[in-house]
């Protein structure tokens, strides 16, 4: 079994409303995404898939729909939270890819301390500490 992880990031503005504490303002982040793709078979090339053809996707991706926006607005949000981007991007990706590699995990960082996780499997959160 192989692993791919790519990283990205985007600029972003969001609030949590009815949140007790500064996060109810509206505030920007840098945030870091993490995309890990797991599959079984390389190709021709001994690859499990191209990290350039992975990057140029993910890149594309949130520069079209996150990259400089009020994510509220964006998404439709009102409590727009780290879990909930993790799991949408998550979502919005997962039928990206094909044949034998599937999307496992996506990883948010709203800050170089705090990230969120996000897999329907549990077991492939907790590897990969």
């Amino acid at each position: 079994m192989f692993r791919l992880q790519v990283k990205s990031h985007f600029d972003s503005a969001h609030f949590i409303r009815d949140y007790k504490g500064k996060c109810s303002r509206m505030h920007g982040h840098r945030w870091d995404i993490e995309v890990c793709l797991q599959g079984k078979g390389l190709d021709a090339g001994n690859m499990l898939i191209d990290f350039s053809i992975v990057k140029k996707m993910v890149k594309e991706y949130i520069e079209e729909r996150l990259d400089h926006y009020v994510l509220n607005e964006q998404l439709g949000e009102p409590n727009l939270t780290a879990e909930f981007i993790a799991k949408w991007i998550f979502d919005e990706l997962e039928g990206s890819f094909k044949g034998a590699v599937r999307l496992i995990r996506v990883c948010v960082w709203e800050n170089p301390d705090c990230c969120v996780k996000y897999s329907p499997d549990m077991k492939s959160i907790n590897e990969d500490k």
